[in-house]
């Protein structure tokens, strides 16, 4: 970060975290493959039922059963951008020291917490506007409200993405050679993403630069850490720390470390419990 040489590719669950009336939700990934389900249905999964569903061919059937037009609006509806704001946590990610910011998101809200920052960030979001640009950006990868389409969503969406946006691939290839990304907000199962780290990994070896996957998650299984860890993902999870209750305070706790300078440049991987008064198991 010191050195400007680290890129964070935001997703969905980042956007969870911003405020917004009670009669609001942010859907994340999953509850969207939900509303899909819903509309296809008529009727919402069980809980068994959900966790092995795929948004992706769910959005990909409703495409096919009712039309484009039908699938934008019901992502537009289950991401009501218009009546969230960003909250403090959108500011303080943005107020360290990116090279560039990546976001499969639609909303707005990282472009409106930018205004609150002395970061002179470039809003990127089509190949006109990536071909002049310069860092540190934040590079809209999927598409962005209001009218920024299409939506990459469906199983067709995807297939034809590097065909269609040449230039957004080539930008994440190279940002993932010549910089250090962590993952926020983010399950790393993009099948955009698995296919740009799966060049990295085919290219670089064992030189690959590492790739922080940062998530909060009490229930973070073994299998998927060890999944994570054969592709050269390491996970900090911050529901690891003691006394961190809940993705915000967690967050905020990562965002202030992070913007200690004199501690960010000695990092070894780890986390110090000691700080903003969280005590130390070491």
């Amino acid at each position: 970060l010191d050195e400007g040489k680290a890129s964070v590719f935001v997703g969905a669950g980042f956007s969870r975290n911003a405020t917004m009336p009670e009669t609001a939700e942010m859907k994340d990934w999953n509850m969207l493959g939900m509303e899909f389900y819903q509309r296809l249905y008529g009727y919402k999964p069980s809980s068994s039922d959900a966790m092995f569903l795929s948004p992706i061919h769910l959005a990909s059937e409703v495409e096919a059963s009712f039309g484009r037009n039908e699938l934008d609006n019901l992502i537009i509806q289950s991401l009501p951008d218009d009546v969230i704001v960003p909250s403090k946590l959108h500011k303080n990610l943005l107020d360290l020291n990116w090279h560039d910011v990546f976001t499969t998101n639609y909303d707005t809200l990282l472009e409106r917490a930018y205004l609150d920052t002395e970061r002179p960030y470039t809003i990127v979001t089509n190949k006109e506007t990536l071909l002049y640009s310069t860092s540190p950006r934040i590079i809209k990868l999927h598409g962005s409200f209001p009218n920024i389409r299409p939506f990459i969503i469906t199983e067709e969406d995807y297939r034809t993405y590097p065909h269609r946006f040449p230039e957004f691939v080539n930008t994440v290839r190279q940002a993932l050679v010549e910089n250090l990304f962590c993952l926020i907000g983010f399950s790393g199962d993009d099948p955009n993403f698995k296919s740009w780290y799966g060049w990295l990994r085919d290219v670089m070896g064992q030189q690959i630069a590492p790739v922080y996957l940062i998530t909060y998650n009490p229930d973070l299984h073994d299998a998927k850490k060890k999944l994570f860890a054969g592709q050269k993902i390491d996970v900090l999870n911050l529901a690891d720390l003691p006394e961190i209750k809940g993705i915000q305070e967690g967050f905020e706790f990562l965002f202030q470390y992070l913007s200690q300078k004199e501690d960010s440049t000695l990092w070894n991987g780890r986390l110090k419990y000691s700080l903003y008064n969280v005590q130390s198991k070491d």
